[in-house]
C-alpha cells in the first residue's frame, strides 16, 4: 500500500511538474509580445508548407501579411483576406467569390493570429537553439492544454538578437506537419488605409456571400 501511494506521489509531481509554464520560456514570450505590441504595424512576408508523408501530401505556397491594430490584409493561396476591424473579407480570385463575416471565432486561426496565438491554451516550455542562417534562432514548445486540439505540440522560433518571430512548426496528431517562415519582417511603415478596406466596386463579377 505505502509503495502504491508512493509511486502516486511521483506520477503526480511529474504530472504537476509538466504542466508548469517555464518561468525563461514566460520570459521570452513577454519579451516578444512587448516587442510585437510596440510596433504600429507590420509588413511580413511568409513561406508556408504542409507535409503529411503518409497521407503523400505536401503544398508549399508564399503569402502577404500586413497588420495595424485589430486590422489586417493578408495575401495567400490566390486569397486576398482583409478584416477591416468590424468585417471580414475573404476574396477568392480563383471562384470570382467574396465571402462576408463578422470575424468572431476566437478559435479560428486567422492570418493575424500568427503573431499572437501563443498567450493562452498552452503549456509553454524552452526547447532546443539552433544556428539557421546565421541567426540564432531560441524554441519554444507549445503544448496544447486541450486533449480535443488537433496538434501534438508547435514549436515557436524566435530570433534571439530581434526577439521577432522566425518560424512556426506545428505538429499535429494526424501526422501533417506545417510550417510557417517569415522570410521578410518589417514594422512602422507608411501603410495606405484602404488596404484594409473593402472596395465593392472592384469586384462586380464576383458572387457575394454574407454569412452572418
Amino acid at each position: 500500500m505505502k509503495k502504491l501511494l508512493f509511486i502516486l506521489f511521483i506520477s503526480l509531481s511529474i504530472f504537476h511538474t509538466e504542466a508548469q509554464n517555464s518561468p525563461r520560456a514566460e520570459k521570452l514570450l513577454d519579451e516578444l509580445n512587448n516587442k510585437l505590441t510596440s510596433y504600429k504595424n507590420i509588413k511580413a512576408e511568409f513561406k508556408y508548407a504542409l507535409i503529411n508523408q503518409k497521407a503523400g501530401v505536401k503544398s508549399e505556397t508564399k503569402g502577404k501579411v500586413f497588420i495595424k491594430g485589430n486590422k489586417f490584409h493578408a495575401n495567400y493561396m490566390g486569397i486576398d483576406d482583409i478584416f477591416d476591424g468590424k468585417k471580414r473579407y475573404q476574396i477568392i480570385h480563383e471562384n470570382e467569390e467574396i465571402n462576408i463575416s463578422n470575424h468572431q471565432d476566437d478559435d479560428e486561426f486567422t492570418p493575424d493570429k500568427i503573431f499572437t496565438f501563443y498567450k493562452k491554451g498552452y503549456i509553454k516550455k524552452m526547447d532546443i537553439k539552433q544556428k539557421v542562417k546565421g541567426r540564432n534562432i531560441q524554441y519554444i514548445k507549445l503544448i496544447p492544454k486541450s486533449s480535443s486540439a488537433p496538434e501534438k505540440y508547435i514549436l515557436l522560433g524566435i530570433d534571439s538578437r530581434s526577439k521577432n518571430i522566425y518560424n512556426v512548426i506545428i505538429k499535429e496528431k494526424d501526422g501533417s506537419t506545417i510550417t510557417f517562415e517569415f522570410t521578410k519582417f518589417s514594422t512602422n511603415e507608411i501603410l495606405p488605409e484602404n488596404l484594409f478596406k473593402f472596395n465593392k466596386n472592384k469586384y462586380k463579377d464576383y458572387y457575394i456571400n454574407e454569412l452572418d
